[in-house]
């Protein structure tokens, strides 16, 4: 019985990576213009057809061409806000911060884990409740060697919601590299100086 769930499973994930890129491909053909000739919900639109692109780029595992994609998503998101004041609506606001989230994670997949803390940090500006963009820039912190910002990070993540398994998975990794990194430092200094 397994069996026929995993592929069902695998049906669906089909479809949905197959939608996916037909909506890039839909995107990619239209005509663009500068997000100054635009509305803004106009403007909001290209930005998700910028993320479709991007998730396809990033499905594919072409990391540059999905944060490229993605930044751009983020020009025309951001366009009337930056060059006008304009605050944000809330369609905008939210594919905002899905376009930092995926930005961040294909910046952990390049390996740049700074960027991805940045992308995440700007994104927490719009929304301090996103899960996802806490548990982006702890794994970044993480790798970048910053356990107690990626402890609390998890931390921020566990009061949103307690039950969030990955989250104190996170908490408790980032919490032994701590204690290694500190042992590991205190023996380096012991036969330095001892």
């Amino acid at each position: 019985q397994a069996l026929p769930t995993l592929f069902l499973v695998l049906g669906l994930a089909q479809t949905h990576y197959s939608a996916m890129a037909d909506a890039a491909e839909a995107h990619k053909s239209k005509t663009h213009r500068e997000p100054a000739q635009l509305t803004q919900a106009e403007c909001t639109e290209h930005a998700i057809g910028e993320k479709e692109c991007g998730n396809a780029a990033f499905k594919a595992q072409d990391w540059n061409t999905a944060v490229g994609r993605y930044q751009e998503g983020l020009r025309y998101a951001l366009y009337a806000n930056g060059h006008h004041g304009e605050p944000l609506d809330e369609d905008t606001k939210q594919a905002a911060v899905a376009l930092f989230s995926n930005c961040a994670a294909a910046h952990l997949k390049q390996g740049s884990p700074q960027f991805a803390v940045e992308v995440c940090t700007r994104a927490l500006c719009l929304d301090m409740l996103n899960v996802k963009v806490y548990f982006r820039r702890a794994q970044a912190q993480l790798a970048l060697g910053n356990h107690d910002h990626a402890i609390e990070d998890a931390l921020r993540i566990l009061d949103l919601e307690p039950e969030n398994k990955e989250a104190e998975q996170l908490r408790l990794r980032a919490t032994a590299e701590a204690k290694h990194s500190k042992d590991k430092n205190k023996a380096f200094c012991a036969r330095m100086f001892g």
